[in-house]
C-alpha cells in the first residue's frame, strides 16, 4: 500500500464518514506534557479504543471488511495493549499521550500494521522492535537523541522532527527501503555522520548548520532528489559535489548568503532544477511581501503541479545572476523560468559574471582561522570562549510558531 508523501502532518488519511465521532479532551486539543512531570498512569480501555476506530476497508484476506485505523489522541494515556485485540489495523496514530518505548514495544505484535504516529509523547528512543510491514514511522516532539538503534526492514518515512538528536548515525542495513527523513528542529550542525543509501528526500529545516563541507564526505547522498535546508545559518556552499547526480530540488530559503556568487558552486550539480533561495541577505527583496510565498504552498514546490503559475517580476537582477551562474534551474523560488529570462541571461552572462566576481569579498563571507595556537591555557580569555560555535541548547530559543511547510 502507497502512503501519501504529502499528506497532514503527522496524520494519515482517514475519511469522516467511515470514523466515529470521538469526543476531544476538554482541556487542550493538543495536549503536551514537561518531561519532568508526574505521570499518571492510564491504559486504553477496549470500549475507548472502539470508538476511536475509523476507516472502514477489506482486511487482509481481501474479503472480509473491519476498521482499518485507530487514532487516539490527547488521550495522556500510558498504556495500550488492548489495541492488540484489533489485529487488522493498519494505521495507527497515538500523539499527544504520555506512552514511553516500552509502551510502543508492544504494537510489534500488531501483524499487518504499516503507520505508526506517535507524536508528542515520551519516547526517549526510536529502537522499536522490528515490524515486517511498517512503512511510515513518525515520532516528532520526544526526546529521542540517538538514531543509531533504529532498525525497520520495510520502513519507508521516518518523521523525528523537534526532538533532541545533535548527530546522525544510522545503520544502513537496518532501513535498506528509507526514502524519506525529517529531522527538522533538532539541533544538527553540519551533515556529517551515516545516512541509509536509499535516502531520497532529506528534511533539515530550522537546525544549526553552518557548513555543508561534509556533503562531498558522505558517500551515502548518491540517490538524493530533494534537500530541504531551510532556516539554518549557512554562508558558503562549499560542499556539493557532482556525485549527487540525483539531486533536482534544494531549498536554502532563510539561511545567511550574502554574496550571488556561491550559487556558481551549485554548477557542479547535473541535475538540479529548483533552487529556493529567498529570505537570504543576497535576496534584494528581504522584507517585502511576496506572492505566493506562504507555507502552504511549499507542498507544491517539488513537482509545481497543483498551484497556478507565479508570475515574476519583469526584471529581478538577483534572480537574473543566478540563472546566468545556473543556466539548467527549471524553477526559480517557485517561479518557472520563462524563455524571456533565458535569452536575457544568455545575453548578459559575460558581462553578469564579471559583476558577480568583482563582488566585494571584504564581509562576513571570508571566513576566519580553523585553528588558534595559544602557549597555554591562560591564554584562552574568556571573551574567546564566548565565541565558541559549540551549541548550548539550554540557549536554544528557536520556535515553531510557523505553519507545516513543504513538500
Amino acid at each position: 500500500m502507497n502512503m501519501d508523501e504529502h499528506g497532514e502532518y503527522g496524520e494519515f488519511p482517514l475519511p469522516g464518514e467511515d470514523r466515529p465521532y470521538v469526543e476531544p479532551l476538554q482541556d487542550s486539543p493538543h495536549f503536551i506534557v514537561t518531561f519532568d512531570a508526574v505521570v499518571e498512569e492510564k491504559s486504553l480501555s477496549y470500549e475507548e479504543a472502539c470508538r476511536c476506530l475509523g476507516l472502514l476497508g477489506k482486511d487482509e484476506s481481501g474479503v472480509r471488511y473491519a476498521y482499518l485505523s485507530i487514532k487516539a489522541v490527547d488521550r495522556k494515556l500510558t498504556e495500550v495493549s488492548t489495541i492488540l485485540n484489533f489485529k487488522h489495523v493498519l494505521f495507527l496514530d497515538l500523539s499527544g499521550n504520555l506512552l514511553n518505548l516500552e509502551a510502543l514495544q508492544v504494537l510489534a505484535q500488531m501483524p499487518f500494521l504499516l503507520w505508526l504516529t506517535a507524536n508528542r509523547n515520551r519516547v526517549e528512543s526510536g529502537a522499536l522492535q522490528e515490524m515486517p510491514y511498517l512503512q511510515v514511522l513518525c515520532l516528532s516532539a520526544n526526546k529521542i537523541e540517538e538514531t543509531c538503534d533504529i532498525a525497520q526492514p520495510m520502513l519507508e518515512k521516518l518523521e523525528l522532527e523537534y526532538n533532541q538528536i545533535f548527530t546522525v548515525q544510522f545503520a544502513g542495513d537496518k532501513l535498506p527501503n528509507l526514502k524519506t527523513l525529517d529531522l527538522k528542529g533538532n539541533h544538527l550542525m553540519d551533515l556529517s555522520g551515516t545516512y541509509p543509501k536509499s535516502l531520497e528526500h532529506l528534511y533539515l529545516a530550522k537546525n544549526k548548520i553552518t557548513k555543508l563541507q561534509d556533503l562531498a564526505l558522505t558517500p551515502n547522498f548518491s540517490n538524493l532528489t530533494v534537500l530541504f535546508l531551510r532556516d539554518n545559518k549557512i554562508r558558503k556552499l562549499n560542499g556539493f559535489t557532482k556525485y549527487l547526480t540525483k539531486l533536482t530540488y534544494l531549498n536554502l530559503r532563510g539561511n545567511s548568503i550574502t554574496k550571488m556568487r556561491q550559487f556558481r558552486k551549485l554548477d557542479c550539480l547535473p541535475n538540479l532544477e529548483t533552487l529556493i533561495y529567498t529570505e537570504n541577505p543576497v535576496d534584494k527583496k528581504k522584507g517585502e511581501e511576496r506572492r505566493g510565498e506562504d507555507d502552504d504552498e511549499d507542498l507544491e514546490e517539488e513537482f509545481g503541479e497543483d498551484g497556478p503559475i507565479k508570475k515574476q517580476d519583469p526584471w529581478d537582477p538577483v534572480r537574473i545572476g543566478v540563472l546566468v551562474l545556473l543556466p539548467k534551474l527549471k524553477r526559480i523560488n517557485k517561479i518557472p523560468v520563462s524563455l524571456e529570462e533565458r535569452d536575457e541571461a544568455v545575453f548578459i552572462k559575460d558581462i553578469k559574471i564579471t559583476q558577480i566576481m568583482l563582488e566585494d569579498s571584504s564581509d562576513e563571507e571570508t571566513e576566519p582561522p580553523t585553528t588558534t595556537t595559544y602557549s597555554s591555557e591562560a591564554d584562552v580569555t574568556e571573551t574567546e570562549l564566548g565565541q565558541s560555535s559549540v551549541f548550548d541548547p539550554r540557549k536554544d530559543e528557536t520556535t515553531d510558531e510557523e505553519d507545516e511547510e513543504e513538500i
